[in-house]
């Protein structure tokens, strides 16, 4: 074979190995990746953007809405550390009718949503914002919370001037929120993981007791009479002990609900491993595994 067909070979080689690590990382490493993180924190993609809603809550969580055609919430672009609560809580990816109640409940769960005025700014569709605002009254009406609402439209480049982001097409525009959720993503991550070693016994007690009123609330509001130790619709894991919202229960901490009483293991990672139990209720309360 002469010299310039084994080249040419050998290139042909190189772009079928190319070709292959391009398929393998589309069909394969990347969904394994997006499996692995949390639905937070799961990949942007502007083919799933229709329109956008940002809420602001004042003197707390501010975060934006991503939606597609189809009236999903595709990505929460965190923007503030207050909205830790809705994070990683697989809202992501459920249609507005069901997204919307979920966040707004969890931030009442959290006490966020005290005596607070909440801004909602349309970014594009105001059918699926006056869709959003309405969720968001009846989630209030059912806890009973009088909580104000006030209305706004704004476009992407007004938000982009806002917050200092030179770019003014909505596609980077968009990219550039989404890392900067990411980055709060990660800073928040890395507080928890400093907080964990400061947590002494006592307090460690009284953030298990936060924690386990939480899921009484929960109980309630849902009236909620039955749940299984491995439902998901509120994760333990993710429900803050402290008004910070920068202490959460360990992953193996569980609870279940039975006859309307919660039984709960709840364990906070100090400078030991502080573990409570909770047999129906605060007064059946003891240190250690149930």
């Amino acid at each position: 074979m002469k010299k310039s067909g084994k080249i040419w070979l050998y290139a042909l080689e190189v772009v079928i190995i190319i070709v292959i690590v391009i398929y393998l990382g589309i069909t394969k490493v990347i969904p394994q990746y997006q499996q692995s993180i949390g639905s937070s924190e799961k990949l942007f993609s502007f083919k799933n953007y229709e329109t956008s809603v940002e809420v602001n809550i004042a003197s707390g969580p501010e975060f934006f809405l991503i939606i597609n055609k189809n009236d999903e919430v595709t990505n929460i672009f965190i923007e503030n550390k207050l909205a830790s609560s809705i994070v990683n809580q697989d809202i992501e990816g459920k249609k507005i009718d069901k997204a919307i109640p979920e966040i707004f409940q969890k931030l009442i769960d959290s006490n966020q949503l005290d005596s607070q005025i909440i801004n909602i700014i349309n970014y594009k569709d105001s059918i699926v914002c006056k869709k959003i605002v309405s969720l968001v009254k009846t989630t209030l009406e059912k806890n009973s919370k009088t909580t104000q609402i006030i209305e706004n439209t704004s476009t992407l480049q007004e938000k982009a001037k806002l917050l200092k982001i030179e770019e003014t097409d909505d596609e980077q525009i968009l990219w550039t929120l989404y890392l900067n959720s990411t980055n709060i993503i990660d800073s928040i991550s890395k507080e928890l993981d400093s907080n964990q070693l400061n947590i002494a016994k006592e307090s460690a007690s009284i953030y298990a007791d936060n924690i386990y009123q939480k899921l009484i609330t929960y109980m309630m509001n849902a009236n909620v009479q039955e749940q299984d130790i491995n439902n998901t619709v509120m994760p333990i894991q993710y429900i803050p002990g402290n008004n910070e919202n920068t202490v959460y229960a360990s992953s193996n901490s569980w609870y279940y609900i039975k006859n309307y009483k919660v039984y709960a293991e709840i364990t906070i990672i100090g400078k030991e491993n502080y573990t409570f139990c909770y047999m129906g209720s605060t007064m059946d309360k003891k240190e250690g595994i149930c």
